[in-house]
C-alpha cells in the first residue's frame, strides 16, 4: 500500500499505534505487532524512494538534517552496544524479559524506527505539507479514538463508569503497564492537543460534534487515570496552545495587535454556543470525577509523601552511575531495571520467571519454567505472577493440575480472576505449601475456591486471567504441565508444557513497580544514555520547539498543536518514564522529526 500510495502511512501508523500490541496473548515483550506495521511502512516507503531516485524524481535532505540523524543515531547505537555489554553480551531469545540483553533492543526500537522514517517524512512534506499535516493529525485522532473507547470499555467492565472511589486507574490497551509505568499517561498527553486541532479547524457542525464527543471521551480517559502528572501535562499545554493560536491569528508584529480583542474577533454563532456548551460539559466531567469519589481526594492528600518517595527513588537511580564513563555514556539502553534491582537496597523485583530446559532419559529435552518470589522482602510476596489469558467461556468451578519441583519449602498461589491488567475482579484461588518430595517432580491437583464468575455485561465483557506465583521470600519453584480444568474438557491454557518457551505466558506485577521505572524522562535518558544522550535529546526538543513557537515554522497550521504536544510530553516526563514504552516513545520522536522537517520545508 505504501509503494502505491506513499502518504498513507502518515495516517495508518498513528491510527494503529494504540492497539497493535497483543503481548498478553503472545507473551512477547521485546517484539510486538506494531513492529511489523512499521517494517512494512519502511519497506514500502524506501522501495518508492528507490524508484523515484532511479527515475530522477527523488528528494534530498539538508546537511543539517543528516548531521542530526547521525548524532542521534550514533548516540543510540552506542547506548545499545553498552546495554548489550552490561547484560553480558547479545543473546537472542523470543522470551527475553527486562533483565536480558534484548531489552536494550526493545528500548532502542523507538528511535531506530523514527530515524528510518525521516526520509519518508521529507518526501511527504515536499509533496504537500498541508496534506501530510492533515494525514498525521487525522491518524493521531483515529488512534486516540480507539484508546479512549478502550478506556470506556475498561471502566464499564470493571469498576463502573461512574465509580470514582474504587482504587482503579485506567490503563486501556497499553499492556506495557503490566509492570506499572505511565504509558497511557504519556500517550494521552501527547495526543490531546490534536483534539483541539479537530475542534478549531472543522467547519461542519456534524464533524465538530464528533470532535466534541472525542474531547469528552479524552477528558474522561485523562481523569480516570487519576494521575496528577496527566492533569498538569494536559491542562498547561492547552493554555500554551490557546496563546499560540491567538498569536498566530493576530500577528504579534502587526500595529493592531494591542487593539481590543473584541474589535477583531467575532466568532461564528453556532461555534461560540457549541464551544461554550462543550466547556461546560468538560467542567461538569471534571467536577464529577474529582468531586464524586474519594480516590482522587486520597491521592491529592498524599502528594507530599509521594513526592518525597519519588525524590528518594530518583537519588537511588542516579547512584547507579558509577564513574565518568557511566555519567558520560550511561549504563546502556534498557539496563535500568536490572541494575536497580541488583544494586539498590530494597529495590529488588517482586518476582521473576525464566524458561529452562533439561535433558531427560532417552535424549528428550523437557522445557519448564522457574518462577521466583521476592529474594528477601516478605511484603512483596504474591505481587508478581506468570499469567495467561483464558477464553471467554470460563464459567463455573475450576481446578488446576500441575507438576512442581522445589528444593525447599515453597508457598505457591494459583488463581483465575476477572482481570484487565493490574486490578482483580472476582477470583477463584488456591494456596499450597510444597515441600521437597521423594520424587523430583510432584503432581498436584488443586481446586480453585471462590465466587462463580459473573462475566460482566454483554457490552462490556470481562476477560479471564490465570496466574501462578511464588509467595514466600526466597522461594523458587519449577512448573511444568500446568492445566486449568473447567466444566468442559477443552483445554483452557495454551503451551501448558512450556515446550514453546513462554509463548502465551505473560509476566505481570501488581501494586509494586519500583525497579522497572525511574519515573522521570530526563533521568531515564541520563541513566541509560549519559550526559551526551541527554544533551542530544534536549537539543532535539529545543530545536523543534524553538522553530514551532518562535521560528518561521510558527505560521504552519499544525505548528501550535505540535508545540503543545511536545511540551505535554516533556511535562508528563517530569514525573514519568517514557522511553521504556517503545510505542509512545516512537510517537514522540515522530512528532519531533515532523516538526523539524516542517521547518526544513518552510525555510
Amino acid at each position: 500500500m505504501v509503494v502505491w500510495r506513499p502518504g498513507v502511512w502518515l495516517f495508518v501508523v498513528p491510527a494503529c499505534l494504540p492497539f497493535l500490541n497483543f503481548s498478553p496473548w503472545t507473551g512477547w515483550l521485546v517484539f510486538e505487532e506494531f513492529d511489523i506495521l512499521l517494517l512494512g511502512a519502511v519497506a514500502g516507503g524506501y522501495a518508492r524512494l528507490a524508484w523515484l531516485s532511479w527515475s530522477g524524481g527523488g528528494t534530498r535532505m539538508s546537511g543539517a538534517l543528516w548531521g542530526l540523524m547521525a548524532l542521534l543515531g550514533g548516540a543510540g547505537l552506542l547506548a545499545l552496544h553498552r546495554g548489550f555489554s552490561d547484560a553480558g553480551g547479545f543473546v537472542f531469545d523470543w522470551s527475553a524479559g527486562y533483565v536480558d540483553a534484548l531489552n536494550s533492543l526493545r528500548v532502542f526500537k523507538s528511535l531506530g524506527f523514527a530515524l528510518l522514517f525521516i526520509p519518508l517524512l521529507q518526501q511527504q512534506l515536499v509533496h504537500s505539507r498541508m496534506c501530510a499535516s492533515q494525514r498525521l493529525a487525522m491518524g493521531v485522532l483515529a488512534g486516540l479514538t480507539v484508546a479512549t473507547l478502550a478506556a470506556l470499555w475498561e471502566r464499564a467492565a470493571f469498576p463502573g463508569l461512574l465509580d470514582f472511589s474504587t482504587n482503579y486507574r485506567t490503563v486501556g490497551l497499553f499492556w506495557e503497564m503490566h509492570v506499572g509505568g505511565a504509558a497511557i499517561d504519556c500517550y494521552l498527553a501527547l495526543t490531546t492537543p490534536f483534539v483541539a486541532w479537530a475542534l478549531f479547524t472543522t467547519r461542519r457542525p456534524l464533524v465538530w460534534a464528533a470532535a466534541a464527543a472525542l474531547a469528552l471521551l479524552t477528558g474522561y480517559a485523562c481523569l480516570t487515570t487519576f494521575s496528577r502528572g496527566v492533569y498538569l501535562a494536559v491542562a498547561a499545554p492547552l493554555m500554551l496552545l490557546a496563546l499560540l493560536l491567538w498569536a498566530q491569528r493576530y500577528d504579534v508584529h502587526a500595529p493592531t495587535f494591542f487593539d481590543p480583542l473584541w474589535r477583531r474577533h467575532r466568532p461564528e454563532g453556532w461555534r461560540f454556543k457549541a464551544g461554550l456548551m462543550l466547556m461546560l460539559a468538560l467542567a461538569a466531567e471534571v467536577a464529577a470525577v474529582l468531586g464524586g469519589g474519594s480516590f482522587m481526594t486520597e491521592r491529592l492528600a498524599s502528594t507530599d509523601r509521594d513526592l518525597g518517595s519519588r525524590v528518594t527513588h530518583w537519588r537511588h537511580g542516579l547512584a547507579l552511575l558509577d564513574g565518568p564513563a557511566d555519567w558520560l555514556l550511561g549504563k546502556g539502553l534498557g539496563r535500568l531495571p536490572a541494575n536497580y534491582a541488583a544494586q539498590v537496597p530494597q529495590g529488588e523485583f517482586s518476582g521473576e520467571a525464566k524458561v529452562r530446559n533439561e535433558q531427560e532419559a532417552g535424549g528428550n529435552v523437557n522445557g519448564f519454567v522457574t518462577v521466583r518470589g521476592p529474594h528477601t522482602t516478605k511484603t512483596l510476596g504474591g505481587q508478581f505472577a506468570l499469567t495467561q489469558r483464558v477464553g471467554s467461556d470460563y464459567a463455573g468451578r475450576h481446578r488446576v493440575s500441575l507438576d512442581v519441583r522445589v528444593q525447599k519449602a515453597t508457598d505457591i498461589h494459583l488463581e483465575l480472576c476477572e482481570r484487565h491488567l493490574l486490578y482483580d475482579g472476582v477470583c477463584q484461588s488456591a494456596f499450597v505449601r510444597v515441600f521437597p518430595g521423594k520424587a523430583s517432580w510432584q503432581t498436584l491437583v488443586l481446586p480453585l475456591k471462590g465466587t462463580v464468575f459473573a462475566g460482566g455485561a454483554w457490552y462490556a465483557p470481562r476477560m479471564g486471567v490465570f496466574a501462578l506465583s511464588v509467595v514466600n521470600a526466597g522461594g523458587v519453584a519449577d512448573f511444568d504441565n500446568v492445566k486449568l480444568i473447567g466444566l468442559h474438557p477443552k483445554p483452557l491454557l495454551e503451551n501448558d508444557s512450556f515446550s514453546r518457551g513462554l509463548l502465551h505466558w505473560f509476566p505481570a506485577a501488581q501494586s509494586y513497580f519500583l525497579p522497572w521505572h525511574i519515573d522521570n524522562l530526563f533521568l531515564e535518558v541520563l541513566i541509560e544514555k549519559g550526559v551526551i544522550g541527554l544533551l542530544l535529546f534536549a537539543a532535539l526538543m529545543v530545536y523543534a520547539l524553538w522553530h514551532l513557537i518562535f521560528g518561521r515554522a510558527r505560521a504552519g497550521a499544525l505548528s501550535p498543536y505540535l508545540a503543545a504536544s511536545l511540551c505535554a510530553a516533556l511535562l508528563v516526563g517530569l514525573v514519568s518514564s517514557l522511553m521504556d514504552v517503545p510505542r509512545v516513545a516512537f510517537l514522540l520522536y515522530l512528532l519531533a522529526f515532523f516538526s523539524i522537517q516542517t521547518v526544513e520545508e518552510v525555510t
